[in-house]
């Protein structure tokens, strides 16, 4: 353990009011991810207002919705999985070993694009077929989805080597550079798609130029002298122990964000059948069209929590790293309280107000419809995933990985695959939509088991707490 004195973020991180400290972090990566989250709801705001074609382009964008997941599982199997062994290092004091994680996570995720993009683009047509894009869809969604896996490195490598950024105590820079790429994606993309008449490939242009800015401006930070960490040509080779230990804490999300693309292409069969069975013909594009507004939707409402979870994340990891138990714990109680403020908000819009929701991405009779009370039944548990999410970050943060992954695969594969199979046999399209809040329940249920089972241990584990502990400098 290097014998440096804490910095100032890791003293506020080790001292501060943990209340405070939390929303601290927190509100700039919460705006960073909304800015991010915007780079696929503009796109597919855009894409429905085109002109004539805006619902079919609406549900052709929307299948590339497991392509895109796939991209970023890779980028949070690197990104995060490195940001959250850098918090713990950070904690102990090492420098060289979070320098080291740094620069290797580069290397890695480097690789993987590269790899990803070679075989991508060369199988999208086959990638496309097997995410249920039909005949009548696949015009409308092979160019954007084409282009966006040819850019994807720049998406890539943003992504993975921001969050070392956050993890270093530097939320402000993280958000920055989120916000600057996600600004220019909502500033491109009419341009793109009306002004230079280019359709749906201007999306996917704008979107690709838009993640090449967030890259650079990534890039520069670890050039500056306000870098905690420094990029060393030394550290860049990959070393097994080090891409391990990146690899075993990314897991989680990286099956997370797997398994919602292996959901997405399981509702889209879904939708294919029962919402032509319920509609009769052009019911497939309805229904894959509002999922693919009530998905964008829950992403709307999704990323701040996911914000909440990135900004308490070097607090969890930082106090842990300490032996710090109190503040773990209160770190993420404070975490899940800010996290259901937002996720009942939502809730509470999305009851009042689905058609409103709804038309601001297409304003056809026929897609409202059927989106409204769809949108109205898949988030109505809504308000639990503000407890659900943080928990299993909280996991992901103190280096329980399988505890992690378990949590996330519970949610999206382990109850809510067989339900996308099992209730619509019962309830039509109707059971599509019941699949999201029957998940929900069962797993936000199963999940606070884990959780008070996990602060015992804590509570054993760190014995040190007992006798060091200052009651000042946390809120419990």
């Amino acid at each position: 353990m290097d014998s440096r004195e804490l910095s100032v973020s890791e003293q506020r991180m080790d001292a501060d009011p943990m209340r405070g400290l939390v929303l601290r972090y927190s509100l700039p990566t919460i705006a960073g991810m909304l800015i991010n989250s915007l780079y696929g709801i503009v796109d597919r705001f855009w894409v429905g207002r085109i002109e004539g074609i805006g619902s079919a382009a609406l549900a052709g964008v929307g299948l590339s919705l497991p392509i895109s997941n796939i991209i970023m599982a890779f980028s949070m199997l690197v990104g995060i999985g490195a940001a959250a062994n850098i918090s713990i290092q950070m904690g102990r004091q090492n420098a060289r070993a979070a320098e080291e994680i740094v620069a290797n996570g580069l290397s890695v995720i480097l690789i993987i694009a590269v790899l990803f993009t070679t075989l991508g683009v060369l199988f999208t047509p086959q990638l496309l077929t097997a995410a249920g894009a039909t005949e009548s869809l696949m015009p409308y969604a092979l160019p954007y989805t084409r282009l966006i896996i040819g850019g994807c490195i720049f998406n890539m490598t943003a992504f993975a080597m921001n969050h070392p950024i956050r993890a270093t105590g530097n939320p402000r820079r993280f958000a920055m550079t989120q916000m600057v790429g996600g600004v220019s994606n909502i500033i491109l993309d009419p341009i793109f798609i009306f002004a230079l008449n280019m359709g749906i490939a201007g999306a996917a242009i704008a979107t690709i130029l838009s993640q090449m800015i967030a890259a650079v401006l990534v890039f520069s930070y670890y050039a500056s002298p306000e870098t905690a960490l420094r990029l060393r040509w030394a550290n860049l080779r990959p070393r097994w122990k080090t891409v391990a230990a990146i690899f075993s804490i990314g897991l989680s999300p990286f099956l997370l964000q797997a398994a919602n693309s292996f959901l997405t292409v399981i509702a889209n069969f879904s939708l294919a059948r029962y919402g032509t069975e319920a509609l009769g013909e052009g019911g497939d594009i309805a229904a894959i069209g509002a999922m693919t507004i009530i998905s964008s939707l829950s992403m709307l409402f999704c990323m701040p929590v996911v914000g909440i979870n990135q900004g308490s994340q070097p607090i969890i990891g930082f106090n842990f790293g300490r032996q710090n138990a109190a503040r773990v714990k209160s770190a993420y109680r404070w975490a899940v309280f800010y996290a259901m403020i937002i996720t009942t908000i939502g809730f509470v819009l999305v009851e009042t107000c689905a058609e409103l929701l709804v038309s601001v991405f297409n304003n056809e009779e026929a897609l409202i419809r059927v989106g409204a009370p769809g949108l109205r039944i898949f988030l109505s548990m809504l308000a639990l995933l503000g407890f659900q999410i943080p928990s299993s970050n909280f996991f992901q943060a103190i280096g329980r990985a399988k505890i992690a992954i378990v949590l996330s695969l519970l949610r999206q594969v382990i109850i809510l695959a067989p339900a996308y199979f099992l209730l619509p046999l019962a309830f039509g399209l109707t059971g599509v939509w019941m699949a999201g809040p029957f998940s929900d329940l069962i797993s936000a249920i199963i999940t606070l088991v884990f959780i008070l089972r996990e602060f015992k241990i804590l509570d054993r584990q760190f014995i040190k707490e007992a006798e060091d502990f200052d009651p000042n400098n946390a809120e419990r």
